[in-house]
């Protein structure tokens, strides 16, 4: 057997294929040369996620306490309620701002539709911030807070 020239079309073939497996190298040389300056171990990818469960009470419910925490962390004590849309009294006003003077705790309104999810939430974040205030003022003072007229009419909206 006899050895043929190759083709042109066989040579850049080849010398693309070499091309190409070398630059794969490089790169990846590259990455594993850029995690070691890092200092440490070298960092795992960052992978994009979608959570499915954005519509899930118990996520909402671990949100809630999260807020709560990092509320608390920059010193505010408030506490969350869905109160109907109409404006508040001059009476419930004027008790909102003895509360603030009082202990420093505001209540915030939530807007918009009760749903399980919102109510999850505002559970979970009154309860942490209700132990803090018990904490610092005492049961007696979260008990007066939570005996609004709004609370008594919805339960889930301020417990």
């Amino acid at each position: 057997m006899r050895w043929r020239r190759p083709r042109p079309i066989q040579v850049v073939a080849a010398v693309c294929a070499v091309l190409a497996a070398g630059t794969v190298l490089v790169v990846f040389n590259r990455l594993s040369t850029a995690a070691g300056e890092l200092g440490g171990p070298p960092q795992p990818q960052l992978i994009a996620t979608v959570d499915l469960r954005l519509g899930d009470p118990v996520v909402a419910t671990e949100r809630g306490e999260a807020q709560a925490h990092k509320d608390l962390e920059a010193g505010l004590l408030q506490l969350q309620t869905f109160d109907p849309v109409e404006p508040r009294s001059p009476a419930e006003a004027e008790q909102a701002r003895q509360w603030q003077q009082r202990w420093g705790v505001t209540w915030v309104r939530k807007r918009g539709a009760s749903t399980s999810v919102t109510q999850a939430y505002v559970r979970a974040y009154n309860r942490v911030m209700g132990a803090e205030i018990a904490r610092r003022h005492g049961h007696r003072a979260l008990a007066e807070l939570l005996a609004r007229p709004g609370c008594a009419a919805s339960a889930a909206a301020c417990s």
